[in-house]
């Protein structure tokens, strides 16, 4: 009987250390980020929640569907944005759990903006100049370009880490005020307004098959760097292409030159339409190596063919990129 007694009390014991603590798990969630696997981390159904309604979502836009995008260091050169991720730590002095994440996620954005500032100041504004040169300028334009920097938007949902810290990506766009304001000292061949937005449709001319519709240049072989204002020159030094032979408003809202990896996704895209001319760089020139260098021969064809299409005036330029 002592044995059995002793068993039962034995039993209790253990049942009671079990039930005792409640333990709260974290469901991990796993979140693909350039190519590498990160695990992040949700609150568990017994953890309390509150809805912070202050994330703006990123709308899809007209090349987000693009394949083979040319991104680096934060930068998608092929939708033309920019991306920072920041993380926040929360108030251990908070009074609940909702202002603690509330003020954790204010701080992820901040640390986002710093990041965000930075790869926006180290970005080449042509084959000499980075966006930092031109900020230094004047303090006018510094804080212009950190105010536009500020209307950034939050891509996706904030992540929770166990510890109470926060994870924010924003995203803010080359297209639009940043372009109009770093690109207000150049001159244009053409400012005549359009007439609502800039898109990339064709004469009623481009339904002849030998009619060139765009240009892509593949600039694998010689190591170009992308710009917000690049610019194509022939072998001879001649200027093919630049700022005076487009029209302002299509600088501005589509960008100089686009940007990908491969010849094959530059055809699908709508910059260049359904029948673009390829042809290849030859050497790239200038300090940050962002303008292109063509043969006298591809120079003269593409001077003829934008004489009667003007697609260069509309910007309709892509560069392939490794």
């Amino acid at each position: 009987m002592k044995k059995i007694i002793t068993f039962l009390m034995a039993a209790v014991f253990l049942l009671t250390v079990g039930c005792s603590k409640t333990i709260q798990k974290a469901e991990p969630v796993k979140k693909i980020d350039n190519a590498e696997e990160k695990t992040v981390f949700t609150p568990s159904k017994e953890v309390e929640t509150t809805i912070i309604n202050e994330t703006v979502v990123v709308t899809k836009n007209a090349n987000e569907d693009i394949e083979d995008p040319y991104i680096d260091n934060g930068i998608n050169w092929s939708n033309r944005t920019i991306t920072a991720t920041g993380i926040g730590a929360p108030n251990p002095d908070a009074p609940n759990i909702a202002v603690k994440r509330a003020g954790a996620i204010n701080a992820a954005k901040m640390y986002a903006l710093r990041d965000l500032l930075a790869t926006l100041k180290g970005m080449y504004l042509s084959s000499e100049t980075t966006v930092e040169n031109y900020m230094t300028t004047s303090d006018v334009i510094k804080t212009q370009v950190e105010g536009i920097a500020k209307a950034f938007k939050v891509v996706g949902e904030p992540k929770y880490f166990e510890d109470g810290s926060v994870e924010v990506t924003v995203e803010m766009s080359m297209n639009g005020d940043l372009s109009d304001l770093v690109l207000q000292e150049t001159e244009f061949g053409d400012n005549t307004p359009l007439v609502g937005e800039a898109t990339y449709k064709l004469s009623d001319i481009v339904g002849q098959p030998s009619v060139y519709s765009g240009l892509i240049i593949d600039c694998k072989a010689v190591q170009l760097r992308p710009a917000l204002a690049p610019k194509i020159y022939n072998r001879s030094g001649e200027e093919i292409y630049g700022s005076a032979n487009v029209n302002k408003d299509y600088a501005v809202e589509q960008g100089m030159l686009g940007y990908l990896k491969s010849v094959e996704s530059a055809k699908e895209n709508a910059r260049v339409s359904n029948n673009p001319l390829v042809i290849n760089a030859i050497g790239v020139k200038g300090t940050n190596k962002s303008d292109i260098i063509i043969s006298d021969d591809d120079a003269s064809k593409i001077k003829e063919l934008d004489a009667k299409l003007n697609f260069l005036k509309e910007c309709r330029v892509i560069a392939i990129i490794i």
